[in-house]
């Protein structure tokens, strides 16, 4: 268990206690990754952020259910998610049109990935995949969540949550090629 984990397991402790101080701490080092990945749910929609408020309210409304004995990230991501996919069911019984615009999440390419693509192709590239896909490797690539973790979030199994991955990979690598031979 990292440091990181450790320190945000015992935030949540002291949140569970009542301290203000460990809510504020949580929000401080959970918000900016939750708010990228719910700008990926949605699009990049300006609604990430109401998401993100209502991610904490649910946080704090569940935080006396929170067990120790699991990590917070994959659970405040977890509930983001339900959060997202709360909102979606709403908006489509509202009969709202989303904008289909597609922002991934800044951040640089590894070295190793740079021969394959620039940044903005790669995000291109991402963009078209499945969806399942595309959440599958940033949640893995971007946010370093296990394959287990990942599963709990997505409600599948650490091998379907593998086999996207994998079909992310081969699909994105393929798009990745097939954009570099039209430019050829």
């Amino acid at each position: 268990m990292s440091n990181d984990e450790e320190t945000l397991r015992n935030l949540m402790m002291k949140y569970q206690g009542g301290s203000i101080d460990a809510f504020q701490a949580i929000y401080a080092h959970l918000a900016p990754g939750l708010r990228r990945y719910l700008r990926h749910l949605t699009r990049g929609a300006d609604s990430a952020d109401d998401l993100l408020q209502e991610t904490f309210l649910q946080i704090h409304r569940s935080r006396a259910a929170y067990n120790p004995a699991y990590a917070v990230r994959p659970w405040a991501f977890g509930l983001a998610r339900n959060v997202f996919l709360m909102d979606r069911r709403a908006a489509q019984r509202r009969s709202t049109v989303h904008d289909e615009t597609v922002e991934m999440p800044d951040k640089g390419v590894a070295p190793e990935v740079e021969k394959l693509g620039s940044a903005d192709e790669i995000r291109r590239c991402l963009a078209g995949l499945r969806a399942d896909q595309t959440e599958t490797l940033l949640l893995r690539h971007e946010w370093g969540f296990t394959f287990e973790e990942i599963a709990g979030m997505l409600g599948i199994s650490s091998a379907a949550a593998r086999a996207r991955a994998s079909r992310g990979i081969a699909d994105l690598r393929q798009a990745l090629m097939s954009l570099q031979g039209a430019r050829a």
